[in-house]
This record gives C-alpha cells, sequence and structure tokens, in this order.
C-alpha cells in the first residue's frame, strides 16, 4: 500500500476501528503474551517449591523470535503470514471510502466562515467596483488608468469631496495614497493640474503614455487628471444664474441620472432645492444638509424627487443607493452657488 499518502494514519484507524467496541473482537481465541511467556526465576529457585498445576491447564512454551539464519532458509515458513497486499489493499480502500462518505454525509465539511450547509447563488450579483467603474472607463483621461486605481480614487474623491473645497488641496488628498513618498511632486503637478490650460495640453502629450510603465510624475499627471473628471462628474452646482444641473453615471445595471434644481423664494432667504434621481434599479437617495437628512425609496426603477429648504452657499451630500447588497453609494455634491 503506498505508505505517501496525505491521509493522516490516525484518522484511518478512527475511522476503521471506531465502531469496535471492547467486547468485538475477532472469532477464535486471543493471544495474551503476558500470561503465556514463562517468567525469569530468581536465584534460589531450586529450593522453592514446585507451583501446583491443575488438571487441564497446559504450559505454553514461547516461540522463539526467528534468527537471520531462519530468514534465509528456503525452508523456514513465518509464523504470521500478511497475506497477499494485492488482495488486501482494494478491500482496505473500498472500506475507507465508505467510511468516508458515511462521515461526510453526517458531517459535511464547511468553509471557515461557515456555521451551517447554505445555498449559494448560481451568478454572483455585481460587486461595488464593478457597479461603478462602467462610467469612469468613459473619461476623457489618456494613458489607460488601471481599474484598481480608479477604484482607489473614486473612493478617495467621495470622501475629501465633503470636507476640501480647494481645487489643488483636493487633487493632492485624492492621489496621496497611491504615492506617499512624493509629497512635493504632488503640490507641484496639482497646482499644474488645476489650470483648465494645463489640462487641455496636456491630455494631448499624455495620450501616447501607458500609466504603467510611465514615470512617476507622468503617474500623478493622469491619476490628478482622472481624479479631477471624478470630482467634475460628482458635483452638481445650481444657483440664481443657473438653476438646473445635470449629471449622469453609467452603472453596471444602466445609466443613472441625477438633477438638481434650485428654485428662488419669495424671502431672500427661504430657497428650495429639489434633487431628482432616475434609477435603474431599485434603490434609495438620501439627501444629506445641516440638521436635516431626508431619504426615500423604491422597489423598482424609477424616480425619486426630495425636496429640502436651503440657501445660498450651502452644500449638500447626495447618496445614491442601488438594490445590491454590500455596495457603498455613489456620493454627489450639491452646491448652491451664490451668484
Amino acid at each position: 500500500m503506498n505508505r505517501d499518502s496525505d491521509i493522516p494514519e490516525d484518522l484511518l484507524l478512527r475511522l476503521l476501528l471506531e465502531p469496535l467496541s471492547a467486547d468485538d473482537s475477532p472469532s477464535g481465541t486471543r493471544f495474551f503474551p503476558a500470561a503465556d511467556a514463562d517468567t525469569a526465576k530468581p536465584a534460589g529457585a531450586e529450593n522453592s517449591p514446585t507451583p501446583t498445576i491443575y488438571p487441564g491447564s497446559e504450559t505454553s512454551t514461547p516461540t522463539p523470535a526467528a534468527s537471520e539464519d531462519d530468514a534465509l532458509n528456503a525452508n523456514y515458513t513465518p509464523v504470521f503470514d500478511s497475506g497477499d497486499l494485492s488482495t488486501v489493499q482494494p478491500h482496505f480502500e473500498a472500506l475507507l471510502k465508505r467510511r468516508l462518505r458515511q462521515e461526510i454525509s453526517h458531517r459535511p465539511p464547511l468553509f471557515p466562515w461557515e456555521k451551517g450547509l447554505q445555498d449559494y447563488p448560481d451568478a454572483l450579483r455585481p460587486s461595488a467596483a464593478s457597479v461603478w467603474l462602467d462610467h469612469l472607463k468613459q473619461l476623457s483621461v489618456p494613458g489607460d488608468v488601471p481599474e484598481d486605481v480608479l477604484a482607489d480614487l473614486l473612493n478617495q474623491c467621495q470622501q475629501v469631496a465633503q470636507d476640501i473645497r480647494q481645487t489643488g488641496r483636493r487633487l493632492v488628498a485624492a492621489v496621496e495614497g497611491l504615492f506617499p513618498d512624493q509629497p512635493q511632486t504632488l503640490e507641484y503637478i496639482a497646482g499644474l493640474v488645476a489650470r483648465p490650460a494645463y489640462r487641455s495640453a496636456q491630455t494631448e502629450s499624455l495620450a501616447q503614455v501607458d500609466y504603467t510603465t510611465a514615470s512617476t510624475q507622468q503617474q500623478v499627471a493622469l491619476a490628478m487628471l482622472a481624479a479631477q473628471g471624478i470630482f467634475e462628474s460628482l458635483s452638481l452646482t445650481v444657483g440664481p444664474t443657473n438653476t438646473t444641473h445635470t449629471q449622469t453615471w453609467l452603472t453596471a445595471s444602466g445609466l443613472l441620472t441625477v438633477q438638481a434644481t434650485y428654485t428662488a423664494a419669495d424671502h431672500q432667504a427661504d430657497h428650495q432645492l429639489e434633487v431628482k434621481a432616475v434609477l435603474p434599479t431599485d434603490g434609495s437617495l438620501t439627501l444629506v444638509s445641516l440638521g436635516e437628512t431626508l431619504r426615500s425609496e423604491r422597489s423598482t426603477p424609477g424616480d425619486i424627487v426630495l425636496r429640502l429648504t436651503t440657501q445660498l452657499g450651502a452644500v449638500h451630500r447626495l447618496d445614491v443607493n442601488l438594490g445590491i447588497d454590500q455596495v457603498a453609494p455613489l456620493s454627489f455634491q450639491v452646491m448652491i452657488a451664490e451668484g
């Protein structure tokens, strides 16, 4: 039998011997070597009385161990014959397989995170990256930025957009996780990317550059151009001059449309903001303002409308959730411009 088996020996013995109880023994007479072997007599045993032999009892003589001469003798017959392994091995393997099947049927193996048997769907729902990244692939950013870099930029841009207003500082905060050891390079290139003239000029010069083989300075420029495109796609600015602003975002489930509308009231301090989202699937819409949170959801694709009172200069966060479990929302920034 193959002794290099990956199955532990103690497991095989347990599976084969577990059904046998203490009284279950093979047919025939058991052999007790301690009881049948003669013990050595101590010195002076010649004068000791001979033990009484009762009728019917027999004194066994231990069989001497086979010597090397006996093993080399062609006529020597061993006391124990292990049998033909070609016959024993298939029987043992069949018995082992049957016991393993019984063990698995009673106690099925589980993954480390499972506490019991679970049914898994045939097709997995889209992940968070695949849901929102479809839109980023269509950004007019040169260099063919990899998806993992775009995913990191999307997360960072959504976080810093609510806290940082200045364009250069936003760009640095969005990409510094990708280039932690380049603070001076980040500040210098951020000052250039923040200028619209630089972005239009560098888009053509970086069109032939591949992100994976580009220099560090080129990678920083490409990442900041992508971050600037994300900031612009997630921004909605309305006010007295521009009362309506619409953004679209391509998702794995279809096109998402978000529209913000500003309405001036009769009183200067009383302004209305209306946000309308057209969802490609079921989902929810959450509008966060100072001291107020509005939320609405629907179980089918369609429109969701939220309205609140706002003021000039206010900034609101709009979270869009699609009906996909464990997917982070897409956060827009709604700004009420003063002029």
